[in-house]
């Protein structure tokens, strides 16, 4: 189409008919200003098209992560209610001064073994040098940072004063004052921390799962 225009405007300045040359030369700059916002658009759609599939992917691999990581605090949740049976166990019998058994043996094991949460965060620190603004949904990216950047490092720091507790009751308190170590509601019905971090988890997978399919649409 340009050549086409070239050619009539090449002829009409050698026929000396200069206004058709100059509606035939705009023609051609129309035509190639056309042509440029064409494939500025064509990509800006391939770009826009790259991100979105690199989003889909770490949102995937956020998923991936946190579904692991509810499965190891559901592990340990159930861990620490095996603790705190085992440990009203040994405070009952202490309570009621009942015989000593072999079992009361076990359920002290069982109330001091450590319970600790191992978590994966690939995904989120692949996000982060990528650049936490590759997730489009504002509250999505909120959220995500709610739970890796503050979620996590809360419990963690939770989780150690615990261990450490569990630490100093082994080495300090046991071998002179057995009774003492308990310095903790074991009677409650659950691990507050515990359950805060699972409701956490499971609303950014929901999250997670919802930008997914709106991404694959």
């Amino acid at each position: 189409m340009i050549k086409f225009f070239r050619k009539i405007r090449q002829k009409s300045l050698a026929d000396n008919k200069v206004s058709k040359y100059l509606i035939y030369a705009f023609g051609e700059i129309i035509l190639v200003v056309i042509g440029i916002l064409i494939a500025l658009q064509i990509n800006t759609a391939n770009h826009n098209r790259i991100n979105s599939n690199q989003e889909l992917k770490i949102i995937k691999a956020l998923k991936t992560g946190l579904e692991t990581d509810r499965k190891d605090i559901l592990f340990n949740m159930e861990s620490i209610e095996l603790s705190m049976f085992s440990a009203n166990k040994v405070i009952f019998a202490l309570d009621n001064n009942l015989p000593y058994k072999d079992s009361i043996a076990d359920y002290i094991g069982l109330t001091m073994f450590p319970v600790v949460f191992v978590n994966s965060t690939s995904a989120f620190e692949t996000l982060k040098s990528k650049g936490i603004d590759m997730i489009s949904n504002t509250a999505l990216r909120d959220e995500i940072i709610g739970v890796y950047d503050s979620g996590y490092k809360f419990f963690e720091k939770s989780e150690q004063i615990v261990l450490d507790e569990n630490e100093r009751g082994l080495k300090e308190i046991f071998p002179t004052r057995f009774e003492a170590s308990y310095v903790y509601d074991l009677k409650r019905a659950n691990y507050q921390p515990q359950n805060t971090l699972l409701k956490k988890v499971n609303s950014l997978i929901s999250s997670l799962d919802i930008e997914i399919n709106r991404l694959e649409s």
